[in-house]
């Protein structure tokens, strides 16, 4: 499966509100996913969701079923589902930081609950990373070995912690930078969706305030697999959003990816925040 889209200019006016105007940050999403020359399904997934229907307002996830383990890309679709339905119902209800973790505790609950229930994906699991944009902010809720970037004035950080094995013996000392990204058992992760009694995502509790110009970057372990960090930087800083992940797959393509590769490009941009005026004939229709 392949897709490239992006979602734009779908904010909804709420004729109910007085005049007003103003700049403002708005977000504007792309994605890809796709199987990939060496797989015969794809077990990623991606989500987005403008609540309120105001693009000053985004959710956003990636998910990978894990591969070995039964119906990985029902584990995905549920994480996907789960997170921005949740999200999107309790909207108002708390702070983001704590809608992400109580989201996330939820899916976890589920997918478990799911696959006890059905012999054929029993054992199912799935990584996950979502951000919430709220308020010029961003904040993000994490597990497994997907990952959130965020590209600001051409540097690169990478905002997510990898729950690997690898990456464990990697902050402990154990191994290098070099033998980290090699090792034969990267891939190996110590929490997922669905996967353990109990899990604990990662959910910082202060966000990123978010400007002009700032490009978030969620995607699965295929496309960093693929792609170095220099990689992933310099298609990231080309001008077209849309021509950064047509480049994104076909260089994963082209070296023979061994995994699906799915991602979320977030734009950020400013504009002028114009809302109408109440007027008799609109009160009318």
């Amino acid at each position: 499966m392949r897709f490239l889209f992006s979602k734009k200019n779908n904010k909804v006016v709420d004729s109910t509100k007085s005049s007003r105007s103003g700049i403002a940050n708005f977000c504007e999403v792309y994605a890809l996913s796709e199987t990939g020359p060496v797989r015969d399904h794809n077990e990623d997934s991606i989500a987005f969701s403008f609540p309120e229907n105001d693009r000053q307002n985004l959710i956003a996830v990636v998910a990978d079923g894990m591969g070995g383990h039964n119906a990985g890309e029902v584990a995905s679709k549920m994480a996907c589902d789960l997170l921005l339905d949740y999200c999107t119902e309790n909207w108002k209800q708390h702070d983001p930081e704590i809608l992400l973790h109580k989201a996330f505790i939820k899916a976890h609950q589920k997918i478990i609950e799911t696959g006890n229930s059905n012999s054929e994906q029993k054992g199912m699991g799935t990584t996950a990373t979502s951000v919430i944009i709220q308020q010029d902010v961003c904040y993000m809720g994490h597990i497994g070995d997907s990952r959130a970037y965020l590209l600001r004035n051409g540097t690169l950080m990478q905002l997510s912690t990898d729950h690997t094995l690898v990456n464990q013996m990697f902050e402990s000392g154990e191994i290098t930078e070099k033998e980290r990204d090699h090792h034969p058992m990267k891939n190996v992760l110590l929490q997922a969706l669905g996967t353990t009694p109990t899990i604990q995502p990662q959910v910082p509790s202060d966000g990123w305030a978010i400007q002009e110009g700032d490009r978030l970057f969620l995607c699965s372990d295929g496309v960093y697999d693929a792609l170095s960090l220099e990689d992933i930087k310099d298609l990231l800083l080309m001008k077209q959003a849309e021509f950064v992940l047509e480049c994104l797959s076909s260089v994963a393509t082209s070296r023979n990816v061994s995994d699906n590769f799915s991602a979320l490009l977030i734009d950020i941009s400013s504009g002028v925040l114009s809302i109408p005026s109440v007027t008799k004939e609109q009160n009318i229709v």
